[in-house]
């Protein structure tokens, strides 16, 4: 990329749309029909998923551990096919603003093209960085609900091997799976039936977990460019009067005359006023984003609150030390899906806070009535940040991020009161 130079795209979401593409989730032209038949069975293999779990928890109902644990999984499934569904449902309606926002970008002339261009690659190194940590902390989950059964099977034939003739022992043993699902005719633990119903539920994990991820890292990328915007226009109303010391000059050389001072005026007004008319493009994609992101970011938020509190009730109640690690690094991730929405929507928001600074800023006071006029609106306007809500219930912020958690150690606690009453009958 040249200096001065825009980088391509803009708006840079081909990593998140690569690995949705790879779930059934991002169509493009070509090989249509094909695609729309993956993406039908993707999601019908969620719904198997669903199913399974639940199905499967008969008989299981009296060990509260074991319920937390499929009930974390039931809900993260039932909440990745709704997040789909919305998706596949409002794709128009997502390429149409990834259009308006490059669009907006690309023209946006009171900021130099070398200045855009470094807001742009610094969005995208943060984008970069969001979505390495996520998928970091979820692929090392992933791997350990893999590894886990794996490693106790190797304990079990152990104990198998010690007493051979033992005809008490569970037929089960030795044939643990990731997942707690229910198989017509009973569990598998023939070969090469229980082998391919344990890769079975470990395509299902990784397309539960692709699903999901990268879907919030799609959102949470477009947030980061979102506010990338804000920053560009805080950097330009801050330089919006670049005129008025060279006007005067101007002036004093022409014995006084009015026509530099007034030229000079002129460039600084259309500057503020090219910066208005981004700030209006700014807010009606932001509400845009809010729109689409609103049913998807209020389920997401309601199932982590209460997956993380499954969870974290796990953890502290199995005794099965084999199943820490998993259990840790999910709840890890739990932790990070819900941060990285309240983080980066607390970003927009300060972006968007900081404007009347900004515009306060600038050299105001010596760029003429009509410009002073134009900021007062500008000044009005920023009283009311633009942000982004859960369907207007919670606003993305580290406030809530913080309420979150304490709904779920809310439940947790009661969770653990009546796992206590139980254990005490």
């Amino acid at each position: 990329m040249a200096a001065g130079e825009l980088p391509e795209p803009l708006v840079d979401l081909r990593l998140p749309c690569g690995v949705l593409r790879a779930v059934g989730l991002w169509r493009t032209g070509e090989g249509g029909l094909f695609y729309s038949a993956y993406t039908v069975w993707c999601l019908l293999m969620l719904v198997c998923s669903v199913l399974g779990q639940l199905a499967g928890l008969q008989g299981h109902w009296a060990n509260l551990p074991t319920v937390s644990t499929s009930v974390c999984l039931t809900l993260t499934t039932s909440c990745t096919i709704f997040k789909a569904l919305v998706f596949l449902r409002q794709r128009r309606r997502v390429d149409a603003l990834v259009s308006r926002v490059e669009r907006s970008v690309s023209a946006f002339w009171p900021l130099p093209p070398a200045r855009r261009a470094a807001m742009l690659l610094e969005a995208r190194r943060s984008a970069l960085l969001m979505f390495s940590i996520f998928f970091g902390i979820g692929a090392v989950a992933l791997s350990l609900f893999y590894a886990g059964p794996a490693l106790q099977n190797i304990k079990d034939r152990e104990l198998i091997d010690s007493a051979p003739d033992n005809a008490t022992l569970d037929r089960h043993l030795g044939r643990n799976l990731p997942m707690l699902i229910w198989w017509y005719g009973g569990q598998p633990v023939e070969a090469p039936y229980y082998q391919l119903a344990y890769a079975l539920i470990c395509y299902w994990f990784m397309l539960i977990y692709l699903s999901t991820s990268t879907l919030d890292a799609f959102y949470v990328t477009f947030i980061i460019f979102l506010s990338s915007q804000l920053k560009m226009l805080n950097a330009a109303l801050a330089d919006a009067v670049q005129s008025a010391g060279l006007s005067d000059e101007l002036g004093n050389r022409s014995g006084g005359q009015p026509t530099g001072a007034a030229a000079g005026r002129r460039a600084d007004y259309r500057r503020l006023v090219h910066c208005i008319l981004f700030h209006q493009q700014i807010i009606q994609s932001v509400h845009e984003m809010e729109s689409l992101l609103s049913p998807s970011v209020l389920t997401q938020f309601a199932t982590s609150t209460l997956v993380i509190c499954f969870t974290a009730f796990a953890v502290t109640t199995s005794t099965k030390k084999q199943e820490m690690p998993a259990y840790a690094t999910y709840l890890a991730t739990m932790f990070y899906e819900l941060f990285m929405y309240c983080w980066y929507g607390n970003e927009l928001l300060e972006q968007s806070d900081r404007l009347r600074l900004s515009a306060y800023s600038s050299a105001w006071p010596d760029a003429g009535g009509h410009f002073q006029h134009s900021l007062c609106i500008v000044l009005s306007r920023a009283q009311r940040p633009v942000c982004l809500t859960a369907a207007k219930l919670y606003k993305l912020s580290r406030e809530t991020f913080l309420v979150l958690l304490k709904g779920s150690y809310t439940y947790f606690a009661l969770l653990h009161q009546m796992n206590d009453r139980q254990y005490n009958a």
